[in-house]
């Protein structure tokens, strides 16, 4: 396991917290790639966060092909996306669940993606895996995100 890893529980959806007080490595990110291999979800997250409670959330989030979001909105939440390996497609939708929009996001273009609370939206990866940092507000809530 990753040496920022020590000592952290690895709950069963492929979630771990540690603190802000890391760098996350080309290696540290091949390691939760291969993580996300691992689970049967294709979808594993760093949290640079300590707990879903922190006002601020930054989390490494890498998925392994194939993966595909189920449409889901965050009511209250706005989120900043950034690619940090591969490519994959976020699909935004309207209220009545019709595709309106389709943005690609590659890795390595310096582009981020910021996504307002409370519009559905999903996301698809293209590639062997996407790794991404994704950045929004806390806490993080059983109603945080609501799936269609």
């Amino acid at each position: 396991m990753l040496s920022i890893w020590n000592n952290l529980g690895l709950n069963k959806s492929g979630v771990i917290h540690v603190n802000w007080d890391v760098v996350v490595s080309e290696s540290d990110i091949d390691e939760l790639v291969n993580l996300a291999r691992s689970l049967p979800q294709n979808k594993a997250r760093l949290c640079l966060h300590e707990t879903s409670s922190s006002p601020m959330q930054v989390t490494y989030l890498a998925f392994v092909n194939p993966y595909a979001d189920k449409v889901h909105k965050h009511p209250v939440r706005p989120e900043v996306i950034i690619p940090v390996r591969g490519e994959a497609i976020r699909q935004i939708y309207s209220d009545n669940f019709q595709l309106i929009d389709e943005v690609q996001m590659i890795s390595g273009r310096g582009e981020s993606f910021s996504m307002p609370p409370n519009k559905w939206h999903s996301l698809e990866v293209r590639s062997e895996n996407f790794v991404m940092i994704e950045i929004g507000l806390g806490p993080f809530t059983s109603d945080s995100t609501i799936n269609r």
